[in-house]
């Protein structure tokens, strides 16, 4: 089921590129600033800016997250944001094309219903 989740208290009208500050702000439990800070470590090392895809994989890589991908065979469907939400009850990151959100206990939160897009691959935090 979408929930409607918006972290950033600047962005009034929903229109800012964030989408990875406010994912990982739902998946970590942390507020906006503390997400954003938390990638320039790795925005600084890398040369990127927070938002590339090689900053945030290296983020989530470091503070134990795996990386799940969902394959799309010939005559077969990528599971949807809402389909897979619904099966998963823990904090997972959700990856689908230029888009991420987190969902958990059957939810996915976000600023606008991304329920329909096909899945790509997941992040959850490894087992130890």
């Amino acid at each position: 089921m979408y929930k409607y989740y918006q972290p950033n208290k600047k962005d009034i009208k929903d229109k800012r590129t964030d989408c990875i500050i406010r994912a990982l702000t739902k998946l970590t439990d942390k507020n906006w600033i503390e997400c954003f800070e938390m990638l320039i470590p790795h925005c600084i090392e890398l040369q990127s800016v927070p938002s590339d895809k090689v900053i945030i994989e290296a983020w989530l890589k470091d503070n134990d997250y795996k990386y799940t991908g969902i394959s799309n065979a010939k005559g077969t469907k990528r599971p949807t944001v809402e389909k897979f939400s619904k099966a998963n009850k823990s904090k997972t990151l959700m990856v689908v094309a230029h888009h991420c959100v987190t969902c958990e206990d059957g939810n996915y939160f976000d600023t606008w219903d991304s329920g329909q897009c096909c899945l790509y691959g997941y992040w959850t935090k490894n087992d130890k």
